[in-house]
C-alpha cells in the first residue's frame, strides 16, 4: 500500500495550493440575462464582524471612497468597490457594493451580488454570504461562479455533502458554450472559456475531496474530465497519481507522474512527485529503474536550485511583474497577498489617473501616497520573496539526501551495479 506520510503531504500541498487560488470571475464579469434581485441586507441586522486583515488597513480606503467623482452612482459605486475589493478590503469594498441601486444595470447588479458574498465569505460571515450567493439568478452569466462560491461556504462550514453537491452542478458547465446564430463576440468568448475554466477547477476540487476520503473510483472520475488544454491539468495528473497508487496499481502512476514530470518541470507538483516515481519503481520491484529515476531526481533538483538562484537575483532587481511570475510558480501566500495588495493599489492610481481633468482636487494627493505605500510594499515583498526562495532551496536539498539514500537502498536490491558522474545507473552487464 501506499506511505500514509508520502500520502499526507501530497494532501497538504494541494490544500496550500487551493488557498491561494483566488476566486473566478472577479474580473471583467458581465451578464446577458436581467437580475432583479437586489442587494439584500445581512440577515441578522447587526454590524459585519470584524473583517480579517488585509487590504489598505484603513490607509486610504474613507479618502478614496469619499472622493466626489462624476458619472452614473451606481457605476462609480461599482467601480470603487471593486477596487477595494482587489485590495483585499473587503469591509469596505462590501459597503461600496451595498450602495448600489437595485434599478442598477443587471451586469453590475449580478457581479455585485457575487462579489459581496465573496466579501462575507472572506469575513467569515458563512450564513450572510450563502444568502447572497443564493440571491444569484440562474439565469446569469455568473451563476457557476455564485455556485463555487457556495460551494467553498459549504466546507468552510463543515457541510461536504452540500459542498459536492454544488460543485457537481459546476462541472456541468465545462464546455458548455450557448448557442449562436452568429458569431460570438470577443466578451462572449471569454465569458465561455472563464466558465469552463471554473468547471474543471471544480473537478479538480471534487477529485481532491474524494481522494482524501478513500473514494478513489470517484476521484479518478472527476480528475479525468479535466481535458489536456486546461489550466489545471498538471494537478490532475498528480491527483491521479495518487489514485491509483492507493489502489496498487502502479504502473499507472508512473505513467501519470511521468508525464507531469517532464511536460510540466516547473509545476511545484512536479518537485513534489520528483521523489514519488522512484517509490513507484520500487513497488513494482524495478529497482534498477528506481535507481534510475533517483538519479533524474537529483539532477532536478540540482536545476531547479540553481535556477532559484539566478530568481532570487531577478526578485532583488526585477519589476512587480518579474516578482508576480516567480511566485506564481514557487507560490508563497503571504508574498502573494503582498503582490495583490500592490496591484490593487496600482488600480486605484490607474483609475484615478483616467478620471483626469475632472479628477476631484484630492486625487492626486492619493495617488501619491498609494505610490509611497506601494513602494514599501515592495521592499516588503523583496525580503519575503528571498526568503522564501531560500526556504525552496533548503527543501530541496533535504530532500535530495533523502533521494541519495533511497538511491542507495535501490541500488542495493538491484543486486550490484555503479552510479556514474551524471548520476545514471549502469549495469554492470
Amino acid at each position: 500500500m501506499v506511505s500514509k506520510k508520502l500520502l499526507l503531504a501530497a494532501i497538504i500541498l494541494f490544500i496550500n495550493l487551493l488557498s491561494t487560488i483566488a476566486y473566478a470571475g472577479q474580473n471583467n464579469l458581465s451578464v446577458e440575462e436581467n437580475l432583479l434581485n437586489p442587494l439584500p441586507s445581512t440577515s441578522s441586522g447587526q454590524a459585519l464582524p470584524p473583517f480579517s486583515k488585509g487590504g489598505m488597513g484603513g490607509l486610504f480606503s474613507s479618502q478614496f471612497l469619499a472622493l466626489p467623482i462624476e458619472g452614473d452612482p451606481d457605476r462609480v459605486w461599482f467601480d470603487k468597490a471593486k477596487i477595494l475589493y482587489s485590495q483585499m478590503d473587503y469591509k469596505n469594498a462590501y459597503d461600496a457594493f451595498s450602495k448600489i441601486g437595485k434599478n442598477a444595470p443587471p451586469d453590475i447588479l449580478a457581479e455585485s451580488l457575487y462579489l459581496s458574498a465573496n466579501c462575507l465569505l472572506k469575513a467569515g460571515n458563512y450564513d450572510d454570504a450563502a444568502l447572497l450567493a443564493q440571491s444569484v439568478s440562474n439565469k446569469s452569466w455568473t451563476y457557476p461562479f455564485a455556485l463555487y462560491t457556495r460551494a467553498m461556504i459549504s466546507l468552510k462550514k463543515g457541510d461536504e455533502k452540500d459542498a459536492i453537491g454544488h460543485l457537481e452542478e459546476v462541472t456541468k458547465y465545462a464546455g458548455a458554450g450557448l448557442s449562436f446564430l452568429r458569431k460570438q463576440t470577443a466578451e462572449e468568448e471569454a465569458r465561455q472559456r472563464q466558465t469552463s475554466a471554473l468547471a474543471h477547477r471544480a473537478s479538480l476540487t471534487l477529485g481532491f475531496i474524494y481522494l482524501e476520503n478513500g473514494e478513489n473510483n470517484e476521484a479518478i472520475k472527476y480528475l479525468l474530465a479535466i481535458p489536456k488544454e486546461s489550466q489545471y491539468y498538471a494537478n490532475a495528473l498528480f491527483g491521479l497519481g495518487w489514485a491509483y497508487a492507493r489502489m496498487d496499481r502502479w504502473v499507472r502512476s508512473v505513467v501519470l507522474w511521468e508525464t507531469l514530470f517532464s511536460s510540466y518541470p516547473e509545476n511545484p507538483y512536479s518537485i513534489e512527485v520528483a521523489p514519488y516515481i522512484g517509490y513507484a519503481y520500487t513497488q513494482l520491484n524495478a529497482h534498477g529503474k528506481a535507481v534510475e529515476q533517483n538519479g533524474i531526481a537529483l539532477r532536478y533538483y540540482k536545476d531547479i536550485s540553481e535556477k532559484i538562484s539566478v530568481l532570487k537575483n531577478e526578485v532583488l532587481h526585477g519589476d512587480i511583474d518579474k516578482i508576480f511570475s516567480i511566485i506564481n510558480i514557487y507560490r508563497d501566500n503571504e508574498v502573494y497577498t503582498g503582490l495583490k495588495l500592490y496591484k490593487g493599489l496600482l488600480q486605484m492610481e490607474e483609475y484615478l489617473g483616467r478620471l483626469s481633468p475632472d479628477s476631484p482636487p484630492d486625487s492626486e494627493s492619493l495617488i501619491r501616497n498609494s505610490k509611497k505605500r506601494r513602494a514599501v510594499i515592495l521592499d516588503d515583498i523583496n525580503v519575503k520573496a528571498v526568503a522564501h526562495l531560500e526556504k525552496l532551496q533548503r527543501q530541496l536539498l533535504e530532500t535530495s539526501i533523502d533521494t541519495s539514500l533511497r538511491m542507495s537502498q535501490n541500488l542495493r536490491l538491484e543486486g550490484g551495479g555503479q552510479i556514474s558522474s551524471d548520476m545514471t545507473f549502469i549495469d554492470h552487464d
